[in-house]
């Protein structure tokens, strides 16, 4: 499948299926990060402090400004667990209830064609007032292959949407608890 990166970038978690996810790594294209396929409009590759991440700015009233990546699902993966750094500002959130920041997701097969409808994107509809640590643990469907990461500025008035060390991993089985034993 064409335009899955799988490479890591040196220094990064291994069992981070998102290669380049810290937007630390630019060798390729300069002034963009590597992995990241460069957007038309309203992505700018940004430092603070010596820290890189990606910003996606709203360009006018109603457009949509969005990240695009294929990440690979491992084979007998069930959940994956997100963890990303976001930040957002100067919000004005468009006319319907999902025009926000968001990060929406699907998933498709190994032929391409979409798997299910993807889990419930993880929103902001309003400032953050600073960076914010978040995670989401999802559901794999059956016969998933790849997985549609892409924030957005889902046609808002105007904004800001800042995202940084953006992790996903398999997500490791949770074992059951064993029946409680009376006391005796």
């Amino acid at each position: 499948m064409a335009g899955i990166i799988t490479q890591k970038a040196a220094g990064e978690d291994a069992g981070n299926l998102v290669a380049n996810g810290t937007f630390e790594a630019s060798s390729k294209t300069p002034g963009w990060p590597d992995g990241w396929t460069p957007m038309k409009a309203g992505g700018t590759w940004e430092t603070e402090a010596g820290n890189h991440f990606l910003r996606l700015t709203s360009t006018a009233p109603g457009s949509m400004i969005m990240l695009y990546r294929e990440i690979s699902v491992p084979a007998g993966a069930t959940a994956l667990d997100l963890t990303w750094r976001q930040r957002v500002s100067n919000l004005k959130v468009g006319a319907q209830a999902w025009f926000d920041a968001r990060i929406m997701m699907d998933f498709k097969d190994a032929n391409n064609a979409k798997v299910s409808s993807g889990p419930s994107a993880p929103y902001v509809r309003k400032d953050t007032g600073g960076w914010q640590d978040k995670s989401l643990r999802v559901n794999v469907p059956v016969g998933a292959a790849v997985l549609k990461f892409m924030p957005a500025l889902f046609q808002v008035e105007s904004g800001t949407f800042d995202l940084d060390n953006i992790v996903i991993k398999v997500a490791v089985p949770v074992a059951p608890s064993a029946p409680a034993t009376p006391a005796g």
